[in-house]
């Protein structure tokens, strides 16, 4: 059985904007929660449960970012004892006031800080001894959003997308099919199954309800979040063997299921593809990149992104079944030596 000893956790945010609704959670508790055909129970972790009882929004100390107080509660509960701690946190909310021209997010992250080394060995998660390939898995009980809407085949079309429509194709992205002898998917929460650590690159564990992301993030108001853990050595530091980066050994991705989704989106639901594509390309080393303005002319709000990209920082409500030019620049960046990184 794997253990989560030799692994670093470091978490990007895509937070919801504009056009959506503000969440609305299920109807069900915090702690124990069943979801999906196989009726499976999640379990917040009680440490982080605490923490936040503990640690009331209200109560925080002056100056304390969202970010920081989540990188504070990660290292002191959950990822204490192994020896882990969160590396990055980005996290992005509703805005719901603006001033006449206002810039809302700014960023230019082409990669994230950490990518995967072509052979290495600790990540044969899988045991097939292809590294130097990308595996995907998605937890087929949670990847029903809604419960109307099977995201399984809108993974496949977005990682397809990402892997040939841009300029780079020299990585292959595979998808192993998973079962539920695989165990559990999250290296955070449980799930009712066995934990025997990652068993692909990128693990999509699916549409988790909104108390999930209130009590794990403190806020409902996230649209999905893209986990990437890197390999430490034996004194706890993050090891590093490519161009400065620190080595990754696996993704985790979570949706808010208490968000309308539609394909296509409407003026009150949410793009499936446009989130899936976006927290899709952070699972594959990309950043945040963009500028986002609001205007307000006339009594009307217009959002306004430059450029025109998939990773751009905050989601506007518009469909993004698209790859803008910086986002084939950064991804060419992040994949375009592979396996030679």
């Amino acid at each position: 059985m794997r253990t989560r000893n030799n692994l670093i956790l470091s978490a990007l945010f895509f937070g919801a904007l504009a056009s959506c609704q503000e969440p609305e959670p299920l109807k069900q508790t915090d702690q124990q929660i069943v979801k999906g055909e196989d009726q499976l129970s999640i379990t917040i972790p009680q440490a982080l449960l605490d923490y936040r009882a503990a640690h009331p929004k209200n109560a925080r100390t002056s100056g304390i970012s969202d970010e920081e107080e989540i990188k504070i509660m990660m290292n002191e509960t959950l990822f204490k004892e192994g020896k882990l701690k969160v590396e990055e946190v980005k996290l992005y909310k509703y805005v719901d006031r603006y001033d006449s021209v206002n810039t809302l997010d700014s960023q230019f992250e082409s990669t994230i800080s950490s990518r995967w080394v072509p052979g290495d060995t600790r990540r044969n998660w899988n045991g097939d001894g292809d590294l130097d390939d990308i595996d995907w898995s998605s937890f087929t009980p949670f990847s029903s959003a809604n419960g109307t809407i099977d995201a399984e085949p809108i993974y496949a079309a977005m990682f397809d997308k990402w892997e040939n429509d841009g300029y780079c194709t020299t990585v292959a992205i595979d998808e192993m099919p998973y079962t539920l002898d695989m165990g559990n998917p999250s290296q955070i929460i449980d799930v009712g199954l066995p934990n025997y650590g990652p068993y692909t690159d990128i693990s999509v564990v699916g549409y988790l309800p909104a108390s999930i992301f209130e009590s794990v993030l403190g806020s409902e108001n996230t649209l999905g979040v893209t986990f990437s853990f890197v390999f430490q050595d034996e004194n706890g530091t993050a090891t590093s063997t490519t161009r400065g980066k620190t080595d990754k050994a696996f993704s985790e991705i979570w949706f808010n299921d208490g968000y309308r989704w539609s394909k296509g989106g409407t003026s009150n639901s949410i793009d499936i593809e446009s989130v899936v594509l976006h927290e899709f390309g952070h699972a594959l080393n990309l950043g945040h990149f963009g500028i986002l303005q609001a205007k307000y002319e006339n009594g009307v709000r217009e959002l306004v992104y430059q450029p025109v990209n998939t990773m751009n920082a905050l989601y506007i409500g518009e469909k993004r079944s698209f790859l803008g030019e910086n986002d084939k620049g950064n991804y060419c960046e992040a994949w375009g030596s592979w396996p030679w990184n």
